[in-house]
């Protein structure tokens, strides 16, 4: 056999093991190649790349200069570490403000004394602090009023001020009653000159007092904690003690009406009640078949407001014989008044002292430390803690012109944050800016993204690339082929539908689409559920 003849039996031999594996091939069509039409929710959407930021965020100083006393901040080590709205974090050494206040206070106190024995001759007692016991117990109510609201309206460090307020106030007023000074005025006698307490309810009340002032302590504990419910049942417990406790401090505190008197005027408007009710007892003796029951009612309101009508005028005579004129009356009440304002600035300078967390976040850094002098000069530029909400984390994107009218405020949003792949986190766009900025030949608009407050954090730092995915439409349960399948051009799309895998038998069907997002395109006519398409292979 020859060399020729050997090399062509070879040459057939190979073409005939490889030639029916290359028909095999092409006759097949791999899994890859091909993917079935879906029904389902295709979810439109718009891209944008940017940054993360935390934009909660604040440097807390005081308000007024002094020397830093305590920084409870630093004491617990609460750098890096979460701390609950209302947590107190820095305080000055609060000795001058603290005196500020009792002297406003006793200012007060004379402008009442004043009135009081001007008014009042020696019907009531020289020792008239009572009354401002009182004035001090009912701000507390209305201090502690004023925190139940802010508790439920989340703000938690406005609560924690009116809390110190209130536990200061409550203490001031424990104060007069346990005044050994009040002994004096205690100690009475009666007709068989045997001595008698003058206050026998007077500890009672202190004991009231000492209770409410244990649990405002306990609210503030509550309040670092984050235990914002059982502050508030704590707060609405207090509030209804302290009202039962006003009439017992009330009847104690000896004074008539609260801090101005009854005039005139008072008078004469209860007397027009009188005559009003006079006018209908009148309409009801004119009826054949009178209201017994309602006439006498109306004849018992009229008697009770001419006795207190008829109380008023004789207060008002007892307070001009004794050499008051309206003028006189009105300036004393004016007085009081000024007073009341002046202690109210005085206890606002109090709480400038203190530094509580506005909000939920983590302190980032103190930069103070005990025994620190804040001057008049620096004490409003020094920052004390800086304090930044973690759980606030923005997204600053931007938003291609083409893009942009279909982005709106309210939008849902996925964020992708490239330093923790894998995780999808929930947000909602806050703002679409108005105005666009040139970059690169390109129109873009910048949007801000806020995440959801109940994803999780974790990992993430400001500054870190982010990818949003702006939820623009929803087409619920549409038939849909992944977009490498459609082929053709607008108006004139087809797909190649796979009639058998094994044979790579294929046939051309031309396809109505709809909406498209990055992957899959709604089909609106042309194949049926099931169905399997031609890919193209990604390159």
């Amino acid at each position: 056999m020859s060399k020729r003849i050997i090399l062509a039996v070879t040459l057939a031999a190979v073409l005939a093991l490889v030639l029916p594996s290359c028909a095999q091939q092409k006759k097949e069509i791999l899994p890859s190649q091909m993917a079935a039409v879906t029904r389902g929710d295709l979810i439109l959407s718009v891209s944008s790349d940017g940054n993360l930021d935390m934009p909660h965020q604040v440097l807390l100083k005081f308000g007024t200069p002094g020397t830093v006393k305590d920084i409870p901040a630093e004491q617990y080590k609460l750098e890096g570490r979460p701390v609950r709205a209302g947590t107190l974090l820095a305080r000055l050494d609060n000795t001058g403000q603290l005196l500020t206040v009792k002297a406003a206070q006793y200012a007060l106190e004379q402008a009442i004394n004043s009135v009081v024995q001007t008014c009042c001759g020696t019907r009531y007692p020289t020792f008239y602090s009572m009354a401002t016991a009182l004035m001090r117990f009912e701000q507390a109510q209305d201090e502690i009023a004023r925190a139940i609201e802010y508790v439920a309206a989340g703000k938690y460090a406005d609560a924690a001020s009116e809390i110190s307020l209130a536990k200061y106030d409550l203490e001031a007023a424990r104060s007069v009653y346990t005044d050994p000074k009040l002994d004096t005025f205690q100690t009475q006698y009666d007709d068989l000159n045997q001595p008698v307490r003058a206050y026998p309810e007077l500890d009672e009340v202190v004991a009231v007092l000492t209770a409410q002032v244990d649990s405002l302590t306990k609210v503030q504990g509550q309040l670092e904690a984050g235990d914002y419910p059982a502050a508030t049942q704590e707060l609405d417990g207090m509030a209804t003690a302290l009202e039962d406790a006003h009439t017992v401090v009330k009847q104690n505190s000896r004074l008539p009406g609260a801090y101005t008197y009854p005039d005139t005027s008072t008078s004469l408007a209860i007397s027009q009640q009188v005559l009003d009710a006079l006018s209908r007892l009148q309409v009801m003796l004119a009826q054949d078949e009178i209201d017994r029951v309602k006439a006498s009612e109306t004849v018992r309101m009229a008697e009770h407001d001419l006795l207190m009508s008829n109380m008023i005028l004789d207060e008002g005579e007892t307070i001009y014989r004794a050499g008051l004129n309206a003028q006189a009356l009105r300036n004393y009440n004016i007085a009081i008044e000024i007073a009341m304002i002046n202690l109210d600035k005085s206890k606002q300078e109090l709480l400038k002292t203190e530094i509580v967390a506005p909000f939920d976040g983590t302190v980032v850094a103190v930069d103070v430390k005990t025994n620190d002098q804040l001057s008049q000069f620096d004490y409003s530029s020094k920052p004390a803690v800086y304090l930044v909400d973690t759980k606030t984390i923005r997204m600053k994107g931007i938003i291609d012109e083409i893009d942009i009218t279909k982005v709106s405020v309210g939008q849902q949003a996925i964020i992708r944050v490239d330093a923790v792949p894998g995780r999808d986190l929930k947000g909602s766009v806050r703002f679409v800016s108005p105005f666009g900025a040139l970059q690169s030949g390109v129109v873009n608009f910048p949007v801000e993204i806020y995440m959801d407050r109940d994803e999780d954090t974790s990992g993430l730092r400001g500054g870190l690339t982010a990818t949003a995915d702006i939820i623009t439409g929803l087409r619920e349960n549409v038939l849909q082929v992944p977009n490498r399948a459609i082929k053709g051009l607008a108006g004139d799309y087809w797909v190649d539908v796979v009639i058998d895998a094994s044979t790579a038998a294929t046939a051309k069907r031309t396809v109505k689409t709809g909406v498209q997002n990055k992957r899959n395109t709604e089909i609106i006519s042309g194949l049926q559920e099931g169905e399997k398409v031609l890919i193209e292979a990604i390159k």
